[in-house]
C-alpha cells in the first residue's frame, strides 16, 4: 500500500514538474550532448535567460 501511495506521489510530482518546464533544463543538456557534442552548454541560468527572450520575440499560443 505504502509503495503504490509512493508511486502514485512520484508520478504526480513528475506530472507536475513536465507541466512548468521543470525538466525542461536538464532535456537541453541531454540533446546537445547526444547531437551536438562540440557545443557548449549554456549555464540553467543562461538557458532560461535565452528560452525567454526567444519567448518574448517569437510570441505563441499560450494561456497565460
Amino acid at each position: 500500500m505504502i509503495d503504490a501511495l509512493k508511486k502514485g506521489a512520484s508520478s504526480v510530482s513528475w506530472y507536475f514538474k513536465e507541466l512548468m518546464g521543470d525538466n525542461d533544463y536538464s532535456k537541453y543538456c541531454a540533446h546537445l550532448s547526444r547531437h551536438h557534442p562540440d557545443q557548449e552548454v549554456p549555464t540553467e541560468r543562461e538557458y532560461w535567460k535565452e528560452r525567454w527572450a526567444r519567448q518574448e520575440a517569437n510570441p505563441q499560443s499560450r494561456c497565460c
